[in-house]
């Protein structure tokens, strides 16, 4: 597709393989594992992915999955499914953290594409309070290559200067949120 680092299905799904195997690899990953959903709406088939092809080392069952909402790039605030409103993103990740954070596991953060690496920023340093660092990593197929934020496992750069931003095969070209 013109105009944008377009991803299609079948390559989602293999970079998903392949960045999973790499996680496999690096022997991080244990029983007591959390994985983190990060942005819901894009990356929750990665999400599933790595949970399933994992399970294998939580003696095949899934780990546990929690959500967490991070906002569209032209916005500051999310959904709050506790709260049942909009929240500035601050103000829910400090709550977030703090409901969902506890020091006797491991997290892994889970997110298709980092190109707006602030949010990203924010989630490391609300888990850097609560953690040691051994006990959070932080997982994106797609890192745009200007980006202050790099996450412990991702599988491929892009520079939307000149690949134009990221575009996955499934998303609406249309949203008005997708800037």
């Amino acid at each position: 597709m013109n105009n944008y680092f377009y991803i299609p299905y079948k390559k989602e799904i293999l970079d998903s393989l392949d960045v999973i195997e790499s996680i496999n690899w690096s022997k991080w990953v244990k029983k007591d594992t959390i994985i983190v959903n990060c942005f819901p709406e894009y990356s929750s088939r990665l999400t599933q992915l790595v949970n399933h092809k994992l399970s294998y080392l939580n003696r095949n069952e899934l780990y546990e999955v929690i959500d967490l909402a991070i906002p569209y790039p032209d916005t500051f605030q999310v959904w709050d499914n506790v709260e049942k409103s909009y929240r500035p993103f601050d103000n829910y990740l400090y709550d977030w953290s703090r409901l969902n954070i506890r020091k006797d596991v491991n997290y892994l953060f889970i997110t298709s594409g980092i190109f707006r690496d602030k949010d990203m920023l924010k989630v490391k340093q609300a888990v850097k309070q609560r953690l040691e660092p051994d006990n959070y990593r932080f997982l994106s197929l797609y890192l745009q290559s200007d980006s202050t934020f790099t996450p412990d496992f991702f599988f491929e750069t892009f520079n939307k200067d000149i690949q134009g931003p990221l575009l996955f095969e499934w998303e609406n070209v249309n949203n008005p949120n997708r800037k």
